[in-house]
């Protein structure tokens, strides 16, 4: 990976023991993501659409209810192109800016930076707990300690019950808990859930992006040239305190959330959350220094000072070769890049699937299939028959009754013809099927069988299922 984006290797067991909350225009667009998902996690167990939570795993019934749509094990090719298109979507992004999905948008990144910021209002600023760390626990303030555990077991715990919710309902699990009606298997989940929360925000936090998850090892496999990742200016910025940018203030290591030290040159552990393009900035504002010190950049990107912002020319002017520039960065970045067009389009075509399949799918799921038991048999009337076993999926959301006709003229049903099934109910059905005496068949014979719905004002299909197997008699 080394001769496509120059990479230090860095000790991996550093962290940031008390991280500087940063502020500034990416932490703003960091929120703005955050705050619907955080929204989405916790209100979907509560509120339903078409009868159900937005989203529910209901084991017992094997379904699986996203967003009002309603998914059976037997919909696993669904599912799979959903999960493609979301792996391609991942890739995509990864491509065009590195792990921006660790930075802005992760379960992981969230929650830790909530502890994090609870830890501040509580304990006061990173000097103070820096401080407080080198001190023994007993001349520490307790009170500022305690609070902030019980804040983060309190996130927690709200963590745990809704991810056991997605599998109870969120209504149904707060009265359980309320009624004390929890059972042990959801008491042991809703305690490994919080728990797990708990430590993995509040203590592990950087070591589960740096040595947890895998996505850190594979994602430099999908950089180019272009990747724009977090890189820091080093013509700029070096040699610091002289002719440099750069004033070695060290906010770039205290607000990034694995502890890194960005003007190292790119690493792996970088998370690519902005925090330190944000804090440079604010410094760079306050010496009276163009920004960008830091920024999402690729190697050989043109730095600020190059198209004129730091050239003397007249506002105007540095404000049209920056749009100019802007453009013709955008151009660039897109040109020439087949990984990034092949991961989209193969995301785009994953998610027009599976849009296709839900969109066509049926609401009656029947399938047939012989009675291994025997090839044929002669009934209580002497006649030469067949038997089979038909299962039928009623997927509506309403009850419908449900009629088999034998589409071949030599063929007829000895079984009742109609079933009636309620919502989502699934049936297994015996069915005989009897040839006309005499019988005129000789040997094999495909037989077809039509499923079809009928509405409830009389015979008119409204949706049918045509099914085929072999129909055995002896040979003549």
């Amino acid at each position: 990976m080394d001769h496509i984006i120059p990479v230090i290797q860095v000790d991996a067991t550093q962290n940031n023991s008390a991280v500087r909350l940063a502020s500034g225009r990416f932490q703003r667009w960091r929120r703005m993501i955050v705050t619907p998902l955080i929204l989405l996690f916790v209100l979907s167990p509560w509120l339903t659409f078409k009868g159900a939570p937005l989203l529910w795993m209901d084991l017992p019934h094997r379904e699986l209810h996203v967003f009002g749509l309603v998914f059976w094990p037997d919909d696993y090719l669904m599912l799979t192109w959903l999960a493609m298109a979301a792996a391609f979507g991942l890739f995509a992004v990864a491509t065009f800016s590195g792990r921006l999905w660790c930075g802005f948008a992760c379960p992981q990144t969230i929650w830790s930076m909530m502890f994090i910021w609870v830890e501040e209002k509580t304990q006061g600023s990173r000097q103070k707990r820096l401080k407080e760390l080198k001190l023994p626990w007993y001349k520490r303030r307790l009170l500022p300690l305690f609070l902030k555990h019980s804040l983060w077991m309190l996130i927690a715990c709200v963590t745990g019950f809704t991810f056991v919710a997605f599998f109870e309902t969120g209504e149904q699990l707060w009265l359980d808990i309320t009624h004390a009606n929890v059972s042990l298997s959801v008491l042991f989940w809703l305690c490994f859930f919080s728990i797990m929360t708990y430590l993995n925000g509040g203590w592990l936090r950087e070591q589960v992006c740096l040595h947890m998850c895998p996505y850190s090892r594979f994602q430099s496999v999908m950089l180019d040239k272009k990747s724009l990742k977090v890189t820091y200016q080093t013509e700029r910025g070096e040699p610091r305190r002289n002719e440099g940018d750069c004033i070695d203030c060290s906010l770039c290591v205290q607000v990034c959330p694995v502890g890194i030290d960005i003007r190292q040159g790119l690493q792996y552990a970088c998370i690519d959350c902005a925090a330190c393009i944000d804090v440079c900035d604010d410094v760079m504002e306050k010496v009276n220094k163009p920004t960008g010190l830091i920024q999402f950049a690729y190697e050989g990107q043109a730095t600020a000072e190059s198209i004129g912002m730091t050239t003397g020319d007249a506002p105007a002017a540095s404000e049209l070769k920056a749009v100019q520039s802007q453009k013709h960065a955008i151009f660039t970045l897109l040109k020439g890049r087949q990984k990034l067009w092949g991961y989209a389009i193969l995301a785009l075509l994953s998610a027009a699937a599976f849009t296709l399949q839900v969109w066509f799918s049926e609401d009656l799921d029947a399938h047939l299939s012989r009675d291994r038991g025997q090839m044929y048999l002669y009934n209580g009337e002497g006649q030469l028959a067949n038997r089979y076993q038909l299962k039928l999926h009623n997927k509506s959301r309403e009850a419908a009754t449900y009629r088999i006709h034998v589409q071949n003229p030599e063929l007829m049903l000895t079984t009742p013809s109609s079933v009636y099934m309620s919502s989502r109910e699934v049936v297994y059905v015996r069915v005989e099927v009897q040839c006309a005496a005499p019988c005129p068949l000789d040997g094999t014979q495909e037989v077809a069988l039509l499923v079809e719905r009928a509405d409830h004002e009389g015979d008119h299909a409204t949706d049918s299922v045509l099914l085929s197997s072999r129909f055995f008699a002896p040979r003549l």
